[in-house]
């Protein structure tokens, strides 16, 4: 039966996630078929976020329709029925105007590692790809590009079609990184900071393959009450702090517009975080604030 990997992206326009992908698909000797699933072909989120932003409900739809179709073919490649899998490619290129190409390989195989390139920036996008993982038994892990913001505005001004730069900065704020002290579901997190480092990439893809998800009713967050308001206190002076110290960094490279509308951004990402937990949806004891907080901003 085939074994299927899925790689899911984590990360900002203009952070690598499709060089990834190109690199991964290029690579000499590899014993499986690859499948790029990029959501800026075939929904064009990035391109197209105020469009999506200001059509209440239709990123959210595009996005499940394209889940629901991967989740055919998955379903298709497992049972080894070649007839539908063929009926469901070519539904997918009148759903998404673009064809799903399937990589193959120099060597026979029936594995596949499914490439989830989309930035992926709140937990719960990852998570929908993490449960089909363990309902149909597949390996899992994620890929987060760690890029500061002003390098992945740098990059993307020298793109030939760029993309906003508010909405880059919205992303950025908003992107919630993978943290396996919380979430245990994602601890096989690869974070990428620079080259590609291929052996360890090959060994954390074969290692997915052979040790894939095991069905589960580990929910998609952590199920606690709020946090004290003491801890939230302490928090907020953590991400003030956090917040000093990259200001510190970039002061002398930006212009005082420039930096003020960066600060700006710090903030609303520091605010976005304090709601997380107030509300809940985050819960960190407090001693292990000062450890995990770049984690979470």
């Amino acid at each position: 039966m085939a074994r299927i990997c899925l790689n899911v992206l984590v990360g900002i326009p203009a952070s690598g996630k499709t060089t990834y992908c190109q690199q991964i698909a290029a690579f000499p000797n590899r014993t499986f078929k690859v499948v790029h699933v990029c959501y800026d072909t075939y929904i064009e989120i990035d391109r197209r976020f105020d469009d999506f932003c200001s059509e209440a409900g239709s990123y959210k739809m595009r996005r499940q329709t394209l889940l629901s179709s991967v989740e055919a073919i998955i379903c298709a490649i497992k049972e080894g029925d070649s007839v539908t899998l063929n009926d469901l490619l070519s539904s997918w290129k009148q759903d998404f105007e673009h064809p799903l190409e399937i990589s193959s390989c120099s060597v026979a195989t029936e594995d596949y590692l499914f490439l989830i390139d989309d930035n992926n920036y709140y937990r719960s996008m990852r998570w929908d790809w993490a449960r089909m993982a363990r309902k149909f038994s597949l390996g899992f892990f994620e890929t987060y590009f760690a890029i500061s913001l002003q390098i992945a505005l740098e990059r993307n001004d020298k793109r030939k079609d760029p993309v906003s730069g508010d909405a880059i900065a919205r992303m950025w704020t908003r992107l919630e990184k993978p943290c396996k002290e919380l979430f245990p579901w994602e601890q096989n997190a690869n974070y990428i900071q620079g080259r590609l480092d291929k052996a360890s990439i090959f060994a954390k893809i074969n290692q997915c393959l052979a040790n894939p998800e095991k069905l589960s009713e580990t929910p998609s967050s952590v199920a606690s009450p709020s946090m004290e308001q003491s801890d939230v206190h302490k928090l907020d002076i953590l991400l003030r702090k956090a917040i000093s110290k990259k200001m510190s960094l970039v002061k002398d490279s930006m212009a005082k517009e420039e930096l003020k509308s960066y600060v700006d951004i710090l903030q609303e990402r520091k605010k976005f975080i304090l709601e997380q937990m107030r509300q809940g949806e985050q819960n960190v004891p407090g001693e292990l604030l000062p450890a995990l907080v770049e984690e979470l901003f």
